[in-house]
């Protein structure tokens, strides 16, 4: 008989690294299918019925030929003018295989002809697509058509040549505008047309994307496309992969979500290693260069549930392979004249998130460890005792009662009384998540319901697998896991995870039986048990799942954290640590889809599992107040969830953090990177455990310099959980031991990471630190607090950028490809917040410069981008005005930025490098210990003080609402910075497609618009449901900061006659504007003039 190892390594349902699944694919074997030769039929476009193929609408179907093979079935459709897809399932016999129907759930309809029809609509678009014939070619083209007078554009043609078979893409590119920013007039009355130059248009056809000739290759059930990878061009995004950076290079890439803690458990390399698959799969990415000196990006995005690789010209250095190992290969393919133009292309397409709560940007802390009452209620205390801002509390398993997801362990000493937990906290202004992980605790209880009601209506996953016919019996199976780089084998025929209390089930009486599948989660050191994982590909499922968060939040739970998303199974029940890859799962297609019904291997639709899960919880909490009187309150309340991982298409539903870190240097170092990744694909509210989750090899806390740099670099990303594991004993119960000075570990991990207690360790071992290391000790608490309120006073700057997310796409922290397109500079880890504020993060210790001297380590070079010029940063989180301007710094330039750690308080400001751009537009408010809501005690109004900076024209839009009601969320169409005027009853016209089902604009946009120094404020849409001055106050304060040496009794300040009052500040140089917000919200608004004599 074979060996039971030696089956598995040749089924071919196992994972395969992306190197090994290339050179299998460039063995050009007999199975290998090759074609070189494209061939369109007019009979392939239609229905047996005679009727045109609805998947045909926007597109046509080719058969690709090759000698003695069956032909290959390959339909390119557009699904918007500059968006092509190409689908090829190597299953596929019939052009009739192909249906209109989209994949499960990726995109954000279900048919592409009902996807168009809705943006169209929403974007009052109108547009076809032709197919020209060619004795070499074949053209297909989207053709724009002027709604007024029927003018023709062409946007994009697809050449597709006959022989040898090759792909074309071509548009007309613009040329990229002058660097050079012109001479601003300073006088606002000057007639600009007296000024104007003459312009003209610079643009021409060019490729801006092929593929390789015969660039079209199948194996068995994998489908591999070839494309031309142009020298010039540079590779950014990649979701939430590992790597040095953003951009990424001459590599393989590996999409399957894996629970691989460290980041290093299939290559052993660690986190900077690319390849390894992680929790969250992404597979987007945008070519940037491809095209020097024109203005053309093009995104990739691979919509394939299972394992995607990607070949990132590690073989051939001019060839870019993207491949799917199972199902209908479907690549969709982007072009814009801009990475802004593509995300929001992209975003059209694949959706964009719900509006989130406001507190959602606030600090949060988290920790595996916090297992009583007592250690939540320390922490909070702690942090409001050091007038460190909090929201979030996240509490993990241990709040559960014996690992049973949906339940409190109301024991003494541990949960006892949760409402009145939860009611003081929230008095507090904090908000409470506890870790729900989508597996349900098997072990016989008569009070679990939610183990009861699964069983009794079998909701959930059955063993019921497709049997490799070479090892069919339950002796033979292995599961296949990696660790440290290394492949091994759990033989579930005998192996169980080593609980506590055992696990005795029998794996041959349970395997395919059409039993509950038999899995369970482990947590190391005993902790966990078996259970049972909920059919989520079951809509009837999800909507059962979603009901069993009724009892959390009526104890007075906020918002959800979902863990272990795979689901992460230990590793003695599933192939890497998740379910067996041979497991059969409902398919989950669209209702009307005509495979809707069929059943899949769970490795074939690996990532479903966990995008239905988020799916369900977020449905689910949106309606837990039907009905009942005790959530009547959350009624209208945005709900929020921040997941570990799944697929694109799930940040619709929740904020993404990105798994189990450790506090290294590395992942600090990625982390960022893998924000402004992710950020390019629509992922909003992304972010890793900031400080680390895991310890560093023994460390028992993680280095002071760390956790300062981490804050440092996070402090104005949109996610903030500090997060990690700690050290815990057994207090009570069978394990805890007799001897309470030896007491038994529960888990293993750090002694702290809350930035209060490294200065109690500080004052309690003050003795062991001296010079430079203990003044690092010191800095934590208030370079960290620092840091946090900085974020809180400006946390309207984030709340905008998020409101615009929705509305736009655009990420709230931007790489600088989004905001500075003229700028061709290959960019670090740098971000923007929104368009105008640079945070230019220290991301290595000083022990990595230890060659320089002591006095330059601290030295840091920022990048400015080019052509504008930058401010330093003057604003403080308590100063209500902020300190007066340095010199401009030139766009281009590198400067070197000294930011040593201090903890004197005239030192905090310079930790981490922070620009203002010229001409920035910057709101700030007074930073307080909460985001608030009316559900929380109420605070006295906080008002807004606009900072707007000298240089050049700008514009800024924001948002006002209470931060919390989904009604206030828009559900019209916004067009860049205007609202779509309503009907006569004020009513919206165009619906946001995928707007939450309760938004009805109840908010006020007020713009902000510089020209030279006169400043516009005023409000296209004031909906909000409320007095706004219960919120901000009645008055906005406006400060036009003035560059040095600008001789200041000289300014004049012209309000045209309304309320406002002015002065001048000579001592931080600045002349400061007050305002009612009654005059700024109206559509005519108010004009703030400051001039300079000439």
């Amino acid at each position: 008989m074979d060996d039971p190892v030696g089956i598995k390594l040749r089924d071919p349902f196992i994972f395969k690294r992306a190197e090994e699944f290339y050179s299998d694919i460039d063995t050009l074997d007999t199975e290998v299918i090759h074609p070189s030769v494209a061939y369109y039929d007019h009979s392939d476009q239609v229905l047996p019925s005679g009727e045109k193929n609805p998947t045909c609408g926007h597109g046509a179907i080719f058969r690709l030929k090759q000698n003695g093979k069956a032909d290959v079935f390959l339909l390119i459709q557009f699904m918007r003018p500059k968006v092509w897809r190409i689908r090829c399932d190597p299953s596929n016999t019939s052009p009739t295989d192909f249906t209109d129907y989209n994949t499960r759930r990726t995109v954000v309809k279900d048919t592409l002809t009902s996807l168009i029809d809705t943006l169209d609509a929403a974007e009052g678009l109108q547009w076809v697509v032709e197919i020209v014939e060619d004795p070499q070619y074949y053209v297909l083209q989207s053709v724009y058509v002027s709604s007024t007078d029927g003018t023709r554009i062409v946007g994009v043609q697809l050449w597709i040549q006959r022989h040898p078979f090759q792909i074309t893409a071509v548009r007309s590119l613009d040329g990229l505008l002058p660097a050079e920013q012109l001479p601003q007039l300073q006088n606002a009355n000057v007639i600009k047309d007296q000024l104007k130059l003459p312009t003209g248009t610079d643009s021409q056809p060019a490729v801006i994307w092929r593929t390789k000739p015969n660039g079209l290759i199948s194996k068995g059930m994998a489908t591999v496309l070839s494309i031309e990878k142009p020298i010039t061009a540079d590779y950014m995004g990649f979701g939430e992969q590992g790597g040095k950076g953003m951009f990424k290079k001459n590599t393989f890439i590996n999409y399957f979500n894996f629970d691989n803690m460290r980041y290093q458990n299939v290559y052993g390399q660690g986190p900077l290693d690319t390849r390894e698959p992680l929790y969250h799969s992404e597979p987007y990415f945008i070519e940037v260069d491809g095209q020097p000196g024109y203005r053309s990006q093009v995104a990739t995005f691979i919509d394939n549930y299972s394992h995607v690789c990607i070949d990132l010209g590690k073989t051939d250095q001019t060839t870019l392979r993207v491949g799917t190992r199972f199902n209908s290969f479907q690549a969709i393919f982007v072009a814009g004249n801009s990475v802004q133009e593509v995300i929001q292309l992209y975003t059209s397409i694949v959706g964009k998130p719900k509006l989130k709560p406001r507190y959602t940007l606030g600090y949060h802390q988290g920790c595996y460890g916090y297992d009583t009452e007592d250690m939540i209620r320390y922490s909070v205390d702690q942090y409001r005792k050091h007038n460190f801002p909090l929201d979030g509390m996240h509490i993990d398993v241990d709040m559960q009662d014996d690992y049973r997801t949906f339940t409190i362990d109301t024991r003494a000493g541990h949960f006892p009384d949760p409402v009145n937990m939860f009611a003081n906290l929230r008095n507090q202004g904090v908000k409470c998540t506890t870790n729900i992980t989508p597996y349900i605790n098997s072990i016989p209880s008569d009070t679990y319901s939610t183990l009861n009601e699964g069983l009794a209506n079998s909701y959930f996953i059955k063993d019921i697998r497709d049997l490799d016919p070479t090892a069919p019996t339950a002796s033979q199976q292995r599961y296949l896991e990696f660790g440290g780089g290394n492949s091994y084998f759990t033989a579930p025929i005998t192996d169980r995870a080593p609980y506590w209390d055992g696990d005795s089930y029998d794996f041959e009486q349970n395997f395919n039986s059409g039993k509950p599948f038999h899995g369970g989660v482990y947590y190391g050191w005993g902790n966990g048990h078996p259970g049972h994982y909920p059919n989520l590909n079951n809509k009837e499922v999800r909507e059962w799942w979603g009901k069993q968060y009724k009892y959390l939040f009526e104890c007075g739970l906020d918002f959800v954290w979902q863990d272990m998303t795979s689901p992460c199974i230990a590793e003695q029940y599933g192939d890497m640590k998740s379910l067996p890859f041979r497991l059969k799962l409902d398919s989950d297609g669209w209702s009307g889809d005509p495979k809707a019904a069929q059943q899949k291997r769970a490795i074939e639709i690996w990532s479903l599992f966990s995008y239905n899960l988020h799916k369900a919880t977020y449905h689910g909490l949106n309606s837990l107040s039907d009905g009942n009187p005790n959530l009547a309150w959350r009624a209208n309340r945005r709900n929020f969830i921040v997941g570990r991982g799944s697929f694109s298409g799930s940040h619709r539903f929740a904020g993404l953090w990105t798994g189990d870190n450790a506090s290294t240097w590395e992942f600090l170092e990625i982390s960022v990177a893998q924000v402004l990744a992710l950020g390019l694909s629509g992922v909003t509210i992304a972010g890793a455990d900031v400080g680390g989750f895991e310890m560093k090899d023994t460390e028992r806390y993680a280095s002071p310099e760390l956790i300062v740099r981490w804050y440092g670099a996070y402090s104005l990303l949109p996610w903030f959980r500090n997060h990690y594991t700690r050290w815990r004993a057994w207090f009570d119960g069978p394990h805890a031991g007799s001897d309470p000075n030896n007491p038994v570990m529960r888990k293993d991990g750090k002694w702290f990471q809350e930035p209060y207690a490294f200065q109690e360790h500080y004052d309690e071992h003050s003795g062991d630190y001296s010079g430079e290391e203990a003044d690092i000790y010191k800095a934590v608490l208030p370079a960290c607090r620092y840091l946090i309120r900085l974020r809180y006073s400006l946390m309207q700057l984030l709340y905008d950028a998020m409101f615009e997310n929705i509305i736009t796409g655009l990420p709230i922290a931007r790489a600088m490809v989004i905001t500075d397109e003229l700028d061709r500079s290959l960019f670090s880890a740098d971000y923007l917040v929104r368009n105008d504020l640079l945070v230019a993060p220290l991301l290595r210790p000083e022990s990595a410069k230890a060659n320089l001297p002591e006095n330059e380590r601290s030295n840091h070079v920022v990048y400015l981008p080019y052509p504008d010029d930058w401010y330093a940063m003057n604003l403080r989180p308590d100063d209500p005005l902020g300190v007066a301007l340095l010199r401009k710094v030139q766009g281009g330039s590198r400067i070197t930025y000294y930011c040593p750690i201090r903890y004197q308080d005239d030192e905090l400001p310079y930790i981490t490098p922070m620009y203002i751009r010229e001409g920035a537009i910057i709101p700030k408010i007074e930073p307080r210990d909460y985001v608030p809501d009316p559900s929380l005690p109420k605070q006295p109004p906080n008002p807004i003080t606009v900072h707007i900076y000298p240089g050049k024209d700008n514009t800024y839009d924001m948002y006002l609402d209470d931060g919390i009601s989904r009604d206030s969320a828009p559900s019209q169409y916004l067009c860049g910075n205007t609202v779509q005027p309503g009907d006569s009853n004020g009513l919206p016209t165009k619906r946001v497609p995928g707007a939450d089902k309760k938004a009805a604009d109840k908010f006020c946009h007020v713009v902000i618009q510089q020209i030279a120094r006169s400043v516009a404020i005023n409000s296209p849409w004031n909906r909000y449901d409320g007095d706004l001055g219960e919120l901000i106050g009645r008055q906005y304060t406006l400060i036009f900061w003035h560059e040095p040496g600008i001789a200041l009794g000289a300014v004049k300040v012209d309000s045209g006659g309304t309320n406002a009052e002015s002065n001048v500040n000579q001592a931080i140089g600045a002349t400061i504007v007050t305002m009612p917000i009654a005059d700024a919200h109206t559509t005519q608004g108010v004009d703030i003039e400051v001039s300079y004599p000439a």
